[in-house]
């Protein structure tokens, strides 16, 4: 039942344009009908394409203020900059997987109280576990410490969130300096990459994740070369998903533990691959 807008990159591993999300935005509220979601990628999982999500938010904001902004964080949250008061955010969705260094099994939500407001009544959401009028008396009765039950929880990975949560704010800087050791790591991995002659799938390096790197295979080489090589070595590159170019490229993902924690498992990792690619050792 919804009218949908997408505003896509030109091509695979380009960004989407600002000024026509902006375009898109202004037209809606000159024809009275605005959108009432704006719903953004954070990092582009097929592509590694870094959405100028700050940016893109001052867009909405001051082009069509009532429509809530949601981002799609599951391949972004934590590690890559995000600031849902500042910048205005309403939600933001992500997984317990990626860079907050949790086994895979949570969902994560943040929302605002202006989206809060706008949640329809319990009896118009059709899906019972994910209606979040089931889980908001939970939720407050949790925070007064007094026992509540809806459903019951992974305690094993709210266990591991909480360890996941506490490894990023050791990070010296806290979250300001995990975030840095992300771009830090996307800084030494391209340069890396760029030795090898391997080239990115995303546009340029200045719009590409700082959790996730996209490379193109050498000429005259594919994932046959490539992906079994790397896995004899200990190593699971993920191929490309893009439909467009899925089998041109490989995925690397660099996020969590393995930047602060374990860096040398990277450097370990780039040796190997230059090996494969180059027949270096």
């Amino acid at each position: 039942g919804m009218d949908l807008t997408q505003v896509s990159g030109e091509v695979a591993g380009m960004r989407p344009s600002n000024d026509e999300v902006e375009k898109k935005l202004k037209e809606a509220v000159s024809a009275g009908k605005p959108y009432k979601v704006i719903s953004i990628t954070g990092v582009d999982t097929s592509t590694a394409v870094l959405a100028d999500l700050k940016k893109l938010c001052d867009i909405s904001r001051a082009t069509s203020p009532d429509t809530l902004i949601i981002v799609d964080g599951v391949c972004s949250a934590a590690g890559e900059e995000l600031r849902m008061d500042a910048w205005g955010i309403d939600l933001v969705l992500t997984g317990s997987q990626k860079a907050i260094g949790v086994p895979p099994g949570l969902c994560i939500m943040v929302v605002s109280q202006r989206a809060m407001a706008q949640i329809p009544p319990m009896q118009e959401i059709p899906n019972y576990f994910a209606n979040l009028h089931r889980w908001l008396p939970i939720m407050t009765a949790y925070e007064k410490r007094q026992p509540s039950y809806f459903a019951t929880p992974a305690v094993n990975l709210v266990g591991a969130l909480r360890v996941g949560l506490e490894q990023m704010h050791a990070t010296p800087g806290g979250m300001d300096g995990y975030f840095k050791a992300h771009r830090d790591m996307k800084t030494k991995i391209h340069a890396e990459l760029d030795g090898m002659g391997l080239k990115l799938l995303t546009h340029s390096s200045d719009i590409s994740a700082n959790l996730l790197s996209c490379v193109r295979y050498p000429p005259g080489k594919g994932p046959q070369d490539i992906l079994p090589a790397m896995k004899e070595k200990g190593w699971i590159l993920a191929a490309g998903l893009h439909p467009d170019c899925a089998g041109e490229y490989f995925r690397i993902g660099h996020m969590g533990y393995s930047v602060t924690q374990k860096p040398e498992w990277i450097t370990s990792l780039l040796k190997d691959l230059n090996g494969v690619v180059n027949g270096k050792k």
